[in-house]
């Protein structure tokens, strides 16, 4: 926001709120004034020429966050294309997001402490953006029409829901609802009102290497095996979380799919064997054995991937890498579900409860029909989803 709107927002709320001391109000203004110089000749004198050209996009959370920071980095870098601002990207665990980006056009660098330098602007990202820092008044941008509306949209918004950034991730279900509301999935959530029309598909896609290779290594042909996760991110220590399905139904799946299509190897992936329970009768057990490269390949070239609503399923949308049976229990089907990939979910318990409690992922709040949505979903039933998609993929190949 521009300093004269800022002081007229000022000159709003102290008249609203010393309606009958205007001695008050003028001295209020005089301290606010005397702040602002100091804060701007500070920020002058901090600010390198490198950096006038610059954002720095601060990002956290896992696989499926990250992957969707990246892509809000696209529409943001398209919607002031005209402009040759260059966005740097900060992360807690830089090593890994390298290689899951694999050298995309965006410079990426470790958060292991504030960011001392001077940015253009510091824009934070879990769930919507947040500005940090903004120093439009330095930089030949200063009246840059585009920059300044997105700067006044997500003040705007921070002012009028200011609990979705206090209180994260305590408001990650709150914020689902009031994304829904306004049409947005979790794709599309960073993008308030619109304003980089955010598509409810990926545009960002991150690179992949030695795609022969790897799958050569393994004696894996494109579309014939399928992948399949049985596990969560590797944030927090809950394991056995709410939102996997039984090991004994993965079982029984995988011994179904077995039997009916004997040509198909199933790939079993996942973080580490710490947090995934390994699953009978699969061809390749891979679970804590890959890179993320080799992961990206996997999960590009499977001819179906299966797992409950997480990290990898963003990761092969990114990668255009076709469809994903995903089974769906205490997160919203319609917030994280794409379009195309079979969601499952069941309608016996047809109410969301992320974050409603601190260890929500950890012991089901339904008291009266505990962790009945994933109880209720019943093996055979996703054996016929499986069923028909990989009839209709033989038919067409």
């Amino acid at each position: 926001m521009s300093y004269l709107k800022e002081l007229q927002r000022k000159v709003n709320k102290y008249k609203k709120k010393y309606i009958f001391n205007n001695k008050k109000i003028a001295l209020k203004l005089i301290w606010w004034n005397i702040v602002q110089i100091i804060s701007l000749k500070t920020s002058k004198d901090k600010i390198s020429k490198k950096n006038l050209n610059k954002i720095a996009l601060i990002l956290s959370g896992g696989i499926g966050d990250i992957l969707i920071g990246f892509n809000y980095a696209c529409y943001l870098r398209e919607y002031l294309n005209s402009n040759n601002i260059i966005i740097d990207i900060f992360v807690n665990n830089a090593g890994m997001v390298k290689s899951l980006d694999g050298g995309t056009e965006f410079n990426i660098f470790p958060v292991l402490e504030p960011i001392n330098d001077k940015y253009l602007l510091k824009i934070a990202l879990l769930r919507y953006p947040q500005i940090l820092e903004n120093n439009l008044i330095y930089s030949k941008h200063s009246k840059n029409k585009k920059l300044l509306k997105l700067i006044d949209v997500y003040k705007d918004f921070y002012n009028k829901n200011h609990r979705f950034f206090d209180y994260l991730p305590f408001m990650d279900g709150m914020t689902n609802q009031f994304s829904l509301i306004n049409g947005h999935k979790r794709l599309q959530q960073p993008d308030i009102a619109n304003l980089l029309n955010i598509s409810r598909n990926f545009k960002y896609t991150p690179k992949i290497f030695h795609e022969k290779r790897i799958l050569n290594n393994l004696r894996l042909k494109p579309g014939k095996y399928i992948t399949i996760n049985r596990g969560v991110d590797n944030q927090g220590n809950v394991i056995e979380s709410t939102k996997l399905w039984s090991i004994h139904n993965y079982n029984a799946l995988v011994n179904l799919i077995k039997i009916n299509y004997p040509n198909y190897k199933i790939v079993q992936l996942g973080a580490s064997t710490d947090r995934c329970q390994l699953i009978d009768n699969v061809d390749i057990n891979l679970v804590g054995e890959t890179s993320l490269d080799a992961l990206k390949v996997l999960l590009k070239h499977s001819v179906l991937h299966i797992d409950g609503e997480g990290g990898m399923v963003h990761l092969r949308k990114a990668l255009n890498g076709g469809v994903s049976v995903v089974i769906f229990g205490p997160t919203s089907v319609d917030f994280y579900g794409y379009a195309d990939n079979i969601n499952i979910a069941s309608k016996t318990c047809p109410y969301s409860c992320e974050w409603l409690n601190e260890t929500w992922t950890k012991t089901c709040i339904n008291s009266l029909n505990n962790h009945i949505c994933m109880k209720s979903i019943d093996t055979n039933f996703v054996f016929e989803q499986v069923k028909t998609f990989l009839n209709h993929d033989e038919s067409i190949n």
